[in-house]
């Protein structure tokens, strides 16, 4: 029998070394406390009157002109939305499936499916399946191909859920921070290896809708995570978990389901609506970047100044 290399783990303890570094950064947030029910009246936010802007512009986070790739895309109704509404082209479109293949898509979903399907089909949009949001790298093959795989200005992930409906809340909580967190880290992988992006003058035909912050003039790429508002998802903690991998809101609006016609969100495992109806739900878009440290100017003395 060969003797096993000092100090060179074995894949089993890799895995068990990756899995207890998430759980550490996940602990680093505050851990989750579930409100006792007497407690839940007191914890609920006042309504706050909508503003002006709120009710008359959209948040569309990305435009015609950029490369998107869309993680854990359901019945494929956010992506046929989005092409049917202009506001993505089909060559600058890709989309992954955590499930196996269309026929598994067509089972989970056979009123909806099948016709989003064909639709993106004859659109020519790339469409990956077997794609693990939380391993981007591996599950796309993308070292092996890094050179014809194009380079993504936006990652967008709507509505992460794990579909094991766990009971225990704070258990429930956690699960999904651990989601959240292996979503950023694998997308920060991909936009490494792919190489930052650059600056490039982008022409959109939102305009007339009076899109808010559509175009982005920054180099680098975004991440993008759609999530309701109240709770368990609050107590993700989604802004806390991004800054342990150097990454932070750069901006968030949000989600306006009239303006994703056709756009059904889904349960995980089934075609059967979601407890609540989500399109009378609140949610929110928020944009992630690259945490960038801001060089402060040191002051001119007036010595220096003879």
């Amino acid at each position: 029998m060969a003797r096993k290399l000092k100090g060179k783990p074995s894949k089993a303890s890799q895995k068990h070394i990756k899995a207890a570094m998430f759980k550490e950064a996940v602990n680093r947030v505050q851990k989750p406390v579930t409100p006792k029910p007497q407690q839940q009246k007191k914890l609920q936010p006042k309504p706050k009157h909508e503003q002006p802007e709120q009710l008359n512009q959209a948040f569309i986070p990305f435009g015609p002109e950029d490369t998107v790739m869309l993680v854990g895309e359901g019945d494929f109704s956010f992506a046929a939305s989005c092409l049917q509404q202009e506001y993505l082209q089909p060559s600058k479109l890709i989309i992954t499936s955590f499930d196996n293949s269309a026929n598994e898509l067509a089972l989970k979903y056979p009123h909806t499916f099948p016709k989003n399907n064909e639709y993106l089909k004859e659109k020519g949009v790339v469409i990956h399946y077997k794609i693990d949001g939380t391993d981007l790298v591996r599950s796309l093959k993308l070292k092996k191909h890094i050179n014809s795989f194009p380079k993504l200005d936006f990652i967008v992930f709507n509505f992460p859920h794990t579909g094991r409906g766990m009971k225990d809340q704070d258990r429930n909580i956690r699960d999904h921070q651990l989601l959240v967190l292996g979503y950023f880290k694998s997308c920060v992988e991909v936009f490494k290896m792919l190489g930052w992006g650059t600056p490039k003058q982008r022409k959109s035909n939102l305009s007339e809708m009076n899109v808010l912050s559509t175009e982005s003039q920054d180099k680098e790429p975004k991440i993008v995570l759609s999530v309701f508002e109240g709770e368990p998802y609050d107590s993700w903690n989604i802004k806390s978990l991004s800054k342990t991998l150097g990454l932070k809101v750069e901006r968030s609006g949000a989600f306006r389901w009239d303006l994703f016609k056709g756009y059904e969100h889904k349960r995980t495992n089934s075609e059967q609506q979601t407890t609540k109806v989500a399109n009378e739900r609140k949610a929110r878009i928020y944009v992630f970047e690259k945490f960038k440290k801001q060089i402060k100017k040191k002051k001119v003395d007036s010595d220096d100044e003879d």
